[in-house]
C-alpha cells in the first residue's frame, strides 16, 4: 500500500470561479478498502468525497462517500473528479465513461475545463401532498399548491423529492426541520428534498434551488448535480418546451453555484440527461495512510 494517497479538495459548479460546492477527490484509491474511504470522507468533512479506482467496464470506477455513508452517485463530486484529473494533466479533454453504483455514465471534458456528465434516465416515483411537505420546510401548503406543479420523487441516480415554491423570496425564507426531513427521507426511501422556485422569464437562470439531505449527513448543499438532472427532467415533463436549463444554488450559503442541465427527448420519453459545470483549481492535501489507523 502506498504511504501517501493523492487527496484533493475542489469546488464544483463554481460561478465566475467563485462559490461552488467543495468535494474531496482521491485519485489513487485502488489500495483503500471501504472503511478507509469512509474514514477519509469523514475527516475531510465535505458533503461527498469521490474515490477513483480502475475499472473493467469503463475508463474509471468512482465510489462516493458522504461523511456518514456510501452513496450510489454524486453529481458535484463527479464534476470535481474529472476536473481534477484534467487539471492535474492525468487525462486530456475528451469523452470518458465512469463506472458508478448508479451505472456506467458518460463524461465530456471540454478544452476550457467544463465537465458535462451523463446521468441515469429519470425515474418518476411517488408523489407527496403539500400538506406532508410544507411543515418540513416551515412554510404553508398553499405556497406549494399555488404553483400547480406536483411534489414528486425523481431520480437520475439519486432519488430527490422535488418541491416547487411560488417565488424566490419564499425559497430564501425556508426554515427546514432537519430532523423531520431526515425521518421523512428515510421513511420514503429518498435521499433529499430539493426545493426550487422558477425565476422570471427574462432571467438567464431557469430556477433557483436549495437542497436538504440530513439523512446522509448533509444539512444543506450549495450545488447538487444529481438533483439538477432530476429537476431538469421534472420541468421537461411538467412544463415542456425547454431542453436546456441553468440552475442557481447556494446563495443562501454564500457559495453561489451554477449548474447547466440538458434533457433530450419529448415530454413522455426522455432519452438523455446531462449536467455540467466548472470547477476551481484543485488543492492538494497531504494525507498519509498511517493516519487512517
Amino acid at each position: 500500500m502506498a504511504d501517501v494517497i493523492e487527496v484533493y479538495v475542489v469546488n464544483a459548479f463554481v460561478a465566475d470561479n467563485q462559490g461552488g460546492n467543495p468535494a474531496g477527490v482521491v485519485l489513487n484509491a485502488q489500495s483503500l478498502d471501504a472503511a478507509q474511504m469512509q474514514t477519509i470522507a469523514a475527516e475531510l468533512g465535505h458533503s461527498e468525497t469521490a474515490f477513483v479506482l480502475s475499472s473493467k467496464k469503463a475508463d474509471f470506477r468512482v465510489r462516493f462517500f458522504t461523511p456518514t455513508e456510501e452513496v450510489d452517485f454524486c453529481g458535484h463530486a463527479t464534476v470535481a473528479t474529472f476536473s481534477t484529473l484534467f487539471k492535474t494533466e492525468k487525462i486530456a479533454a475528451g469523452h470518458y465513461f465512469q463506472e458508478t453504483k448508479a451505472g456506467v455514465l458518460s463524461i465530456e471534458i471540454e478544452p476550457d475545463g467544463r465537465v458535462t456528465m451523463g446521468q441515469a434516465l429519470p425515474t418518476f416515483g411517488a408523489e407527496f401532498t403539500p400538506e406532508e411537505i410544507a411543515p418540513l420546510l416551515g412554510i404553508h401548503s398553499e405556497d406549494i399548491l399555488a404553483t400547480g406543479l406536483p411534489v414528486q420523487a425523481v431520480s437520475t441516480g439519486m432519488s430527490d423529492i422535488i418541491v416547487p415554491l411560488i417565488d424566490e423570496a419564499l425559497l430564501n425564507k425556508i426554515k427546514p426541520d432537519l430532523d423531520a426531513i431526515k425521518a421523512f427521507n428515510l421513511a420514503s426511501n429518498t435521499i433529499a428534498i430539493h426545493v426550487f422556485a422558477i425565476t422570471p422569464t427574462e432571467s438567464d437562470i431557469s430556477a433557483r434551488c436549495r437542497n436538504f439531505a440530513p439523512a446522509v449527513g448533509i444539512d444543506e448543499e450549495s450545488a447538487t448535480g444529481s438533483a439538477a438532472g432530476a429537476l431538469a427532467s421534472y420541468l421537461h415533463r411538467y412544463q415542456g418546451g425547454k431542453y436546456r436549463y441553468l440552475f442557481e444554488q447556494g446563495e443562501i450559503l454564500n457559495k453561489r453555484s451554477l449548474l447547466w442541465a440538458q434533457v433530450d427527448g419529448d415530454e413522455e420519453i426522455i432519452e438523455n440527461v446531462t449536467v455540467g459545470g466548472f470547477s476551481d483549481k484543485p488543492q492538494r492535501i497531504p494525507f498519509r495512510i498511517e493516519e487512517l489507523a
